[in-house]
C-alpha cells in the first residue's frame, strides 16, 4: 500500500467517525427558539442528518399553585393534564416546523424550512428533568450532536447552568448557540459564534 492509499484510508476512517447523521435539539419552545432551530436545520443540511426535536416538561418546575393541586388529583386526573399538555407541546412544535411560522419569526423571507430540505424531523415530548433527558435521549437517539441554545449574558460566558451540566456530561459533542436580546454593549469578545454568520440565522 503506498502513502497516498494509506493517507486517504486515514482521511475516510476520520470522516466516517466525526459523520453527523442525526443531532437532538433541545427547545424550550420560548420566543427566541426559532433562531437556533436555524442554526439545527442549517447543520442538518450541511450533513444530510436527521434532527430530533425534544421538549422535557420539567412537572416540578411549575409554579406552586399547580405543584400543590397535581398532589391532590387522582392518578387518572393527573395523567389527563400530563398528556394534554404533551399534545400541546407536541402541536406547537409540528407549528413551528411550518414555513408561514419561521417567515414570521424571522421577519425574512430567506430563512431554512423543513419541507423544503427534505430532512427526516422527529418531535419529542418527555417529562422529567431537562439535563437527565437531554443525556437520555442523545443516547436513546444514537445522536451525534446535542445543540442547546442558550441567552447572552453581560459577563464572561453566555453558556447556562444547564447547558454546562449537560456539556461536561454528554458523550457526544454538544453546541451551545447565543441567542440574542439580553447582551449589553461589551467588548471582551467573550462571546464567540462556533457556526458560519449565515444571514437567514441572524
Amino acid at each position: 500500500m503506498n502513502s497516498n492509499n494509506a493517507k486517504q484510508m486515514v482521511q475516510d476512517t476520520m470522516t466516517n467517525n466525526n459523520h453527523i447523521k442525526r443531532i437532538l435539539y433541545a427547545t424550550d419552545l420560548t420566543e427566541s427558539a426559532p433562531k437556533v432551530y436555524q442554526y439545527v436545520l442549517y447543520l442538518a443540511k450541511q450533513f444530510n442528518a436527521e434532527i430530533v426535536c425534544l421538549h422535557v416538561i420539567d412537572r416540578y418546575s411549575q409554579n406552586a399553585a399547580m405543584t400543590f393541586a397535581m398532589s391532590y388529583l387522582s392518578k387518572e386526573d393527573k395523567r389527563q393534564i400530563l398528556n394534554r399538555e404533551s399534545n400541546k407541546s407536541v402541536d406547537e412544535m409540528a407549528h413551528r416546523n411550518r414555513q408561514t411560522f419561521i417567515r414570521k419569526k424571522l421577519g425574512r423571507e430567506d430563512g431554512l424550512y423543513p419541507e423544503e430540505l427534505g430532512l427526516k424531523i422527529v418531535n419529542k415530548v418527555v417529562f422529567g428533568n431537562a439535563e437527565e433527558q437531554i443525556l437520555k435521549h442523545s443516547v436513546d437517539s444514537d445522536c451525534d450532536l446535542v445543540v442547546l441554545g442558550a441567552h447572552e449574558k453581560t459577563f464572561f460566558t453566555f453558556t447556562t447552568t444547564l447547558s454546562k451540566r449537560v456539556m461536561k456530561r454528554s458523550k457526544v459533542p454538544v453546541t451551545v448557540v447565543p441567542i440574542p436580546g439580553e447582551r449589553k454593549e461589551q467588548s471582551n469578545g467573550f462571546l464567540p459564534s462556533f457556526l458560519p454568520q449565515f444571514s437567514a440565522a441572524r
